[in-house]
């Protein structure tokens, strides 16, 4: 155990009227609640970091038509499934990923040190974890931090997943407190008990209590937009749809596909990560090199969520794919690091797999369920709307159409129209 003369602790008490003192991502600095007494956080290369450029292309419209240019030849490999060793991998557990990739960081995270201390504000003994950079007295609510973590911005760099220099410099700031994060596994286990079937709906409470995960997960920003033929139990037809500011994995750590169903985002608020000021622990996940499934994973992801979207939009009871182009246009510097809360549990029966994750900016929450061969999921959106700036994740509802003439123009058809079009 450290020596205690080797910690030097600083106080993140309010020097106007003594009250504890916030770290604020969004703001950038620590901030008295009671006096509204503001402390810029220390300057880090993070703060130099460009800020993302949106690239946004709208859909031409020509005589009342949309021109599909960037969408007019078909992938040919897109409804090719992901490879066995896909789902092999996404099923392990997170634990089992981070060592295989980075086993020192993986023993630095789960390291149970800590070192012994006086609360300088109220005088308590405490414990603290090595690991943690900002911490709370239990007893005073007072805020502490490692003294130069504070004064520079400095942070243990063992504990990023992956290469330090893969880890993105702009974040989304958690909005949410791991303690309503608990209740929204509390509300999706009741929500959606009869799915859980003889699971214990207290068992899943419980162990999220013990085991959520506060976790930096990095992504790409970018515009998916596909046209796509699909057959249903009424014919076939045509269709567009888009997605603004889609949230592309860069890391396959934590389920991308549960990682899918927490969109909408609101990139509003981006602001420089500090991994320093973060309180608690919050995992932090590089960029992975995923090498051609990088490519690959918006397909994958237009597999498995298209034929469920076309159910919701036109009632209908089954789809299959029959022909996929898509375009993918990324912003520049879209490099972003998004917060979620994860919980991965194994029931008693041991025959089925229950993820949870829940938005730490929104609160919405997404559960899934995996057997061998099957992933079950469902979503529990926030109790409110919660307001989005222009730059959020929009998806578009899916617009039946029709080829016309060229250059790439199609007339927009209702339903039934676009199911009588040869």
């Amino acid at each position: 155990m450290p020596e205690r003369s080797r910690i030097r602790i600083s106080v993140l008490a309010c020097e106007n009227c003594g009250a504890p003192m916030y770290p604020d991502m969004k703001l950038g600095g620590f901030r008295c609640l009671y006096c509204d007494n503001f402390h810029p956080f220390a300057v880090t290369f993070e703060d130099f970091a460009p800020p993302v450029k949106f690239r946004h292309k709208p859909v031409e419209i020509v005589d009342d038509m949309l021109k599909l240019g960037h969408v007019a030849i078909e992938d040919k490999d897109a409804l090719d499934p992901p490879p066995q060793d896909e789902r092999t991998r996404r099923l392990l557990a997170p634990d089992l990923k981070i060592l295989s990739r980075d086993a020192e960081a993986y023993h630095a995270i789960h390291d149970q040190r800590c070192y012994e201390l006086t609360c300088p504000h109220c005088g308590q003994h405490l414990r603290v974890l090595l690991a943690e950079g900002i911490f709370t007295c239990p007893y005073c609510n007072n805020k502490f931090g490692e003294q130069e973590q504070i004064a520079t911005g400095k942070y243990d760099e063992r504990l990023v997943i992956g290469r330090k220099l893969n880890l993105y410099s702009s974040c989304l700031p958690f909005a949410l407190p791991r303690e309503a994060a608990l209740r929204k596994v509390q509300e999706l286990a009741r929500y959606f008990a009869e799915d859980l079937h003889n699971m214990q709906t207290e068992d899943l409470t419980r162990q999220a209590e013990k085991e959520l995960i506060a976790t930096y997960i990095p992504v790409q920003l970018a515009d998916l937009r596909w046209k796509m033929q699909a057959e249903c139990e009424q014919g076939t037809f045509w269709y567009y749809q888009e997605c603004l500011d889609w949230a592309w994995p860069r890391s396959i750590i934590y389920d991308m596909y549960l990682l899918d169903e927490l969109a909408p985002w609101n990139y509003g608020e981006l602001t420089a990560l500090k991994p320093a000021y973060l309180e608690g622990n919050i995992q932090l996940l590089a960029s992975e090199n995923l090498g051609e499934w990088q490519r690959k994973i918006p397909n994958w992801m237009l597999q498995r969520t298209a034929p469920r979207r076309l159910k919701e939009a036109f009632g209908l009871d089954w789809v299959q794919l029959r022909w996929i182009s898509r375009d993918l246009r990324q912003h520049t510097y879209g490099l972003v690091l998004l917060p979620i809360y994860s919980l991965e549990f194994l029931p008693a029966d041991g025959n089925s797999l229950v993820r949870v994750m829940v938005n730490g900016q929104t609160g919405k929450a997404a559960l899934q369920i995996s057997t061998d061969t099957t992933d079950f999921t469902r979503t529990l959106a926030p109790a409110k709307k919660i307001p989005m700036s222009p730059e959020s994740t929009i998806l578009s509802p899916p617009i039946p159409v029709r080829y016309i003439s060229s250059p790439f123009l199609h007339k927009r058809l209702s339903f039934s129209a676009a199911l009588s079009c040869k």
